[in-house]
């Protein structure tokens, strides 16, 4: 079977070093310093007047089904 590669990371040492210092010092409430890091770089760089970033996809699906005015009882399919 032919494999489809639809994506593939661009990762050199500058990347690698981001990760081993947040793994290294972004624990417990320091984790906070490196997701404002993110989201202010991210802001910048396409533009946007707000961003936001979160510490995990579950945080992240969650403000944007809030966003979307899904409540309670509603269906969703992810």
């Amino acid at each position: 079977m032919k494999q489809f590669l639809y994506a593939k990371p661009s990762i050199s040492n500058l990347e690698i070093s981001y990760v081993l210092d947040a793994v290294k010092n972004g624990w417990g409430s320091k984790c906070y310093d490196y997701i404002n890091k993110f989201q202010e770089n991210l802001k910048n760089y396409i533009g946007a007047k707000y961003a936001i970033a979160t510490s995990s996809c579950t945080g992240a699906l969650h403000l944007v089904l809030s966003a979307l005015g899904v409540e309670e009882g509603d269906e969703v399919i992810l």
